[in-house]
Parts: structure tokens; sequence; C-alpha cells
């Protein structure tokens, strides 16, 4: 990733010098690209958000609650409850990224 990280770095320089220059293509290139990766983003949640509703159901308690108790030690460390509380941190992050590229 820092190989993208340097490319994203040349065209923050490359704007920064003379935004007037900035071909039309390249802005409708890194438009898609924001558009991509929010639609893979809102996919990969979607399907996050299905497991921890299978979770959910199973447990009959909703995620904030199971990951609440969960941080505090209330309810064990069964596999499962290892895989919601990471689904839920996955999520979580999901929704930080998402709030980023809008």
């Amino acid at each position: 990733m820092s190989a993208v990280r340097e490319k994203v770095r040349r065209l923050e320089q490359y704007f920064a010098f003379d935004d007037a220059t900035a071909d039309r293509v390249v802005e409708q290139t890194v438009d898609k690209l924001l558009e991509r990766e929010t639609a893979r983003l809102t996919e990969l949640k979607t399907r996050l958000e299905h497991q921890l509703s299978e979770f959910e159901q199973q447990y009959a308690i909703k995620s904030p609650d199971f990951y609440a108790r969960f941080e505090r030690g209330e309810l064990g460390d069964s596999a499962d409850f290892v895989e919601w509380s990471a689904t839920c941190a996955m999520v979580e992050n999901l929704n930080k990224r998402l709030a980023l590229l809008k």
C-alpha cells in the first residue's frame, strides 16, 4: 500500500503546483476510483452486517449491546463471541473509512 500512498502524494504535489492545469480526465478518473472504493466497501459492509444479524438472531442481543458487554469482559471468549466482536470492529472501521470517502 505504500506505493499507492506515494502515488497519491505525487498527485497532491502536482495539483498543489497548479490546480488550473489539472486535466478533466484525471479528475474523472479520481472520481471513478473513489466511487469504486465506496461501492466495494459498502458491499463488504452489507455482507458483514448480514453476519451481525445472524449472531443477533442466534443470541437474541443487538450487536452494540453485545460489543459493549464483550469489551467489558462480561461474556467470555467463545469462538462465536470473538468472531462477532471482530465483525463489529470491522463494521465500525468500514463506517469510518466510508465517511472519509464521502
